[in-house]
């Protein structure tokens, strides 16, 4: 059983945050290997990493690149940096309504 690679950004945001213009990762998708999965990440030495949340995971270069050339290419580059519909906060949602209800109690004859 080997690797798994999805690539895109919803791929990844499940499992860090998106990264500052000029860090030195650059997150590609996701990894996984049994219970092994996290984002998939390249360094500025081009060395694959897992990231989850700010743990990172060295991967054998050889066996990731071997994954991401099996994996399905995202067609649409813009799709990339778009945030998905369910991360992005809504705007014209209620506000919730909260009812306090007092409390049976129940008399013994």
């Amino acid at each position: 059983m080997g690797w798994r690679v999805v690539l895109g950004r919803t791929a990844w945001s499940s499992y860090t945050y998106e990264r500052p213009e000029g860090d030195a990762l650059k997150l590609l998708g996701s990894v996984s290997k049994g219970a092994q999965v996290g984002a998939l990440a390249m360094t500025a030495e081009g060395e694959y990493v897992q990231v989850v949340g700010d743990h990172l995971v060295s991967l054998k270069t050889k066996d990731i690149a071997k994954a991401i050339a099996n994996a399905p290419k995202e067609s649409n580059r813009n799709f990339l940096r778009e945030t998905p519909p369910w991360l992005e906060a809504r705007k014209d949602s209620p506000v919730p309504v909260v009812i306090v209800k007092k409390r049976r109690v129940a008399v013994m004859p």
